[in-house]
């Protein structure tokens, strides 16, 4: 074996290696009960609010609500874990101004709020006139971050979506005859 082939196997193996336990903990942070969880890098308010505003996003109906799958606590754990420090600073600076948008439009305490105040953050905030700026950028984040995490929920992937943990082969068929009309869990 060449010795650069042998120092890219190394590298990569000491890569995976070390990257594996966060992989791990990152997944199962999705398991947690809700009751006893702690955010770590949000604080308690942000992460009520950001609780409430993913229910607004997807609420509960014939499938469990955002929060039943525990996206929140995904959310912080890869806001902490995975994300950059340049784009951790500014979505804890972000979160702040968000926080005070809130409070000084709506309401002092953030459990004061009702579902209709987070649609009318979402209508009014969310999309601007041509103008972007922080607060919008972060509520799309959160609606698109949301929504992906939503979709990778184990939950969501094995009871709401198609699964099938061995797939076969299906050359030909309608998408309602071969998932009922729901698209793949990868």
């Amino acid at each position: 074996m060449k010795r650069r082939d042998a120092l890219k196997n190394i590298g990569l193996t000491a890569g995976l290696i070390i990257a594996t336990p966060s992989v791990i903990s990152l997944l199962n942070s999705c398991n947690t009960n809700p009751n006893n969880w702690n955010p770590t890098f949000l604080n308690k308010d942000q992460a009520s609010m950001l609780m409430n505003l993913i229910d607004v996003i997807i609420p509960k109906t014939d499938t469990p609500s955002a929060s039943e799958v525990n996206v929140v606590e995904f959310l912080d754990k890869y806001y902490k874990e995975i994300l950059d420090d340049t784009r951790q600073k500014w979505l804890k600076e972000t979160y702040v101004s968000l926080l005070n948008l809130i409070k000084s439009n709506y309401s002092d305490t953030i459990n004061d709020l009702t579902e209709e105040n987070y649609k009318d953050l979402l209508d009014n905030h969310m999309i601007t006139n041509g103008e972007s700026n922080d607060i919008s950028d972060l509520l799309k984040n959160i609606k698109s971050d949301t929504i992906w995490a939503y979709k990778i929920s184990e939950f969501v992937g094995e009871n709401v979506l198609a699964y099938d943990p061995i797939p076969g082969v299906a050359y030909c068929g309608d998408l309602e005859e071969l998932t009922g009309g729901k698209s793949w869990s990868l």
